[in-house]
């Protein structure tokens, strides 16, 4: 295998190195015996920035366009799944309510590395992990192993170093991950990295490094936690976890429920630090942000909501001071304390309460509080952060513009999949969804009045068939070629989303154009394809 056969070459010629006259001894290397794909030089921590595409978008015009001497990221974090929308915003923009995820977008703002969590939740059939795992029925199997091939293939694609933290926090009771089912499929999809020759892409196994008491298999605390979930040594290329708490947890985040807490958040981010270093694995903190504080706001309350009420807690007043001293100056001495083995961090600077998923009113806050993470908040906290990155402890990213990225199309020759449109109206206008009765066993579905599905690169063509199905009446699309209207059709009624027709429609296209069908009447429209497809199929 080729992960094996590197990791040991690895390590022997690191061992080896030892011993070589004029060789800097381990101990004083800064790297150690550390080795693992995209690891940065000189004892650097990578500085990664997430973890939504509205995030970064406010974040790139209100300090890195205002300030441009600000410390780049020198990646960018992201979501996505391989169950229910498969591969959701990276091909057009998504929004679940916590941001809208849009890798072209995103990728053509940010250069350097990308960090993927990849969502693979299905608590009650576990599908994708038991695809992954080979104990699935082999019609299952079949379509979660091709989405995984086009979802590695993307990744690799875009040229650049990627951490995909493959079911990331999988020991979250939230996830509802099965041990077993959870490290067969980590390393199917490892395996599968190399087969694919994804050498660009490092996996992460990633804790939620939760310090609430719960039952196992999901209590950190509990003994022989991580090799009960560990996938073993040549599957993983970092540890990871997260990291919303430190050392003043009990002062606001868990005031209101100390007597849940089954051990300090930093004894159970510590004892997975110890086994990474006992694996000689670097460790990434995959998500960290100060959950509960609201920078712009100075204040600090509860992380979990009020049983009495189901709304939040009461916040308290602590001011920027009390914001830096309370979070992120523990947290950047964590860091530094222990950069022998973490080597990555990526920062959330999100808006939570902005966002539906996290957004809690009184009466109402079932996700917890998570309040207002954005450093540009508060000049304070933006003038501290910016010095802690500057201080030669991260490795940050270069100005000028990134490298173009051309989104992979993945249909057959002779068709453009729905699935691979753009949605250039945004995220909440549409999504391509799971559907075992279209042609890719995906489809995309239209549901904003004026929205539109974008096919590009097009063969020239004097007409256009479009495989549909609708369960409104009136429904009218307008056809758009290179953003100028062409015609209008009309779609009848089909009574079901699986009930599929064709239309076809007379309409001139050069070579390489744009075509767009804009739903101007009627509320939904799914569409599976369109023919005669791209003008260059690609060849994966």
């Amino acid at each position: 295998m080729v992960r094996r056969t590197s990791r040991l070459l690895a390590a022997v010629l690191l061992a080896a190195a030892v011993f070589l006259p004029g060789a800097t001894p381990a101990a004083a290397r800064p790297d150690g015996l550390l080795a693992a794909r995209n690891l940065p030089a000189g004892g650097k921590v990578l500085f990664y920035l997430g973890q939504d595409s509205t995030t970064l978008a406010d974040f790139a015009a209100d300090v890195l366009a205002a300030d441009p001497g600000f410390p780049r990221p020198a990646g960018v974090t992201l979501y996505t799944n391989l169950v229910g929308a498969p591969m959701s915003g990276m091909f057009q923009p998504t929004d679940y309510g916590a941001g809208e995820n849009d890798f072209p977008a995103t990728l053509a703002e940010y250069g350097g590395g990308l960090a993927v969590g990849l969502f693979l939740s299905d608590p009650a059939a576990q599908s994708p992990l038991k695809a992954y795992a080979g104990v699935a029925d082999e019609a299952t199997t079949a379509r979660y192993r091709r989405w995984l091939d086009e979802f590695l293939t993307y990744l690799d694609r875009t040229g650049r170093p990627v951490f995909l933290r493959i079911g990331y926090e999988f020991d979250g009771t939230w996830n509802g991950y099965e041990p077993q089912l959870y490290k067969d499929a980590f390393r199917y999809i490892a395996g599968r990295i190399d087969r694919l020759r994804g050498d660009r892409i490092a996996t992460v196994w990633q804790t939620a490094a939760w310090p609430h008491a719960e039952q196992a298999p999901y209590a950190p605390t509990a003994a022989g936690h991580w090799d009960l979930w560990y996938p073993g040594d040549e599957y993983v290329d970092w540890a990871g976890m997260s990291h919303f708490y430190g050392s003043g947890y009990a002062a606001h985040q868990w005031a209101c429920a100390l007597d849940r807490v089954a051990a300090p958040p930093l004894t159970v981010q510590d004892s997975l630090l110890a086994f990474a270093r006992s694996h000689r694995k670097p460790v990434f903190v995959a998500e960290a942000a100060p959950q509960a504080y609201s920078v712009g706001e100075h204040t600090a309350g509860c992380i979990l909501q009020d049983d009495a009420t189901g709304g939040p807690h009461p916040v308290a007043p602590v001011g920027a001071e009390g914001i830096w001293d309370g979070w992120y100056q523990p947290f950047f001495d964590y860091i530094r304390a222990n950069r022998d083995i973490i080597r990555g961090v990526s920062y959330i600077n999100t808006h939570w309460s902005a966002q539906g998923m996290w957004n809690c009113v009184p009466g109402s806050c079932p996700n917890g509080y998570w309040g207002d993470s954005r450093v540009q908040a508060d000049p304070l906290i933006l003038q501290r952060f910016r010095g802690e990155l500057r201080s030669g402890l991260f490795e940050t990213g270069q100005r000028g513009r990134p490298r173009p990225f051309a989104v992979p199309d993945f249909s057959e020759p002779g068709r453009s999949e729905g699935e691979y449109a753009d949605l250039p109206q945004g995220g909440t206008t549409g999504i391509a969804v799971a559907d075992v009765t279209a042609s890719g066993e995906r489809t995309a579905l239209v549901y904003a009045h004026g929205a539109a599905l974008e096919f590009d690169g097009l063969r020239p063509a004097r007409e256009l068939t479009v495989r549909y199905a609708t369960t409104t009446d009136n429904v009218k699309l307008t056809v758009l070629v290179d953003g100028v209207a062409a015609t209008t059709v009309a779609l009848p009624n089909r009574g079901s989303a699986t009930a599929w027709a064709t239309v076809t429609v007379p309409v001139r296209v050069p070579a390489g154009a744009k075509v767009a069908f804009r739903l101007d009447g009627g509320y939904v429209v799914w569409i599976d394809y369109i023919t005669p497809g791209q003008l260059r199929p690609l060849r994966w």
